[in-house]
C-alpha cells in the first residue's frame, strides 16, 4: 500500500514538473518575442467607434494614443525579463515539489499508523452455537 502511495506522489511530481516546464517555456517564448510588437499600430477598433457614443470613442482614442509611449517602453523591456521567468519557474517548481514531498511523507506516516492500529485491534468474531 505504501508503494502505491509513493507511486502516486511520483506521478503527481512528474505532472507538476511538466506543467511548470511548459508554462516557463510558453512565457519565455512570449516575452522573448515581445520586443517585436508594433505598439504604434494600436488603435481603438472601428467596430467599437460605430456603437460607442462619440465622446467615449474620442476619449478612448486619446487614451490609447497617450499610452503608446509608455507601452513601447514596457514592451521594449520585456525580453530582458525572459531570464527571470526561468528563475521564477525553478522557485515555484521547488516549492511545489517540497509540498508534494511533505504531503507524501505525511500520508506515509498516517498510513503506517492506521496499519498499526488495524493490526493491534483484536478481531471479534461471532461463533454460532
Amino acid at each position: 500500500m505504501v508503494g502505491w502511495l509513493w507511486a502516486v506522489v511520483a506521478l503527481l511530481w512528474g505532472l507538476w514538473s511538466a506543467v511548470v516546464w511548459a508554462c516557463q517555456a510558453a512565457l519565455g517564448a512570449l516575452v522573448a518575442g515581445a520586443g517585436q510588437l508594433p505598439v504604434g499600430a494600436l488603435a481603438v477598433p472601428e467596430s467599437w467607434t460605430r456603437w460607442l457614443p462619440q465622446e467615449v470613442s474620442e476619449s478612448l482614442t486619446r487614451a490609447v494614443e497617450a499610452a503608446q509611449p509608455g507601452l513601447q517602453v514596457l514592451v521594449d523591456g520585456l525580453p530582458v525579463l525572459s531570464g527571470g521567468f526561468t528563475v521564477l519557474a525553478w522557485g515555484v517548481w521547488a516549492l511545489g515539489s517540497a509540498l508534494l514531498l511533505l504531503a507524501g511523507a505525511a500520508s506515509h506516516v498516517g498510513l503506517r499508523a492506521w496499519q498499526r492500529h488495524q493490526a493491534a485491534t483484536p478481531r471479534v468474531t461471532l461463533v454460532a452455537s
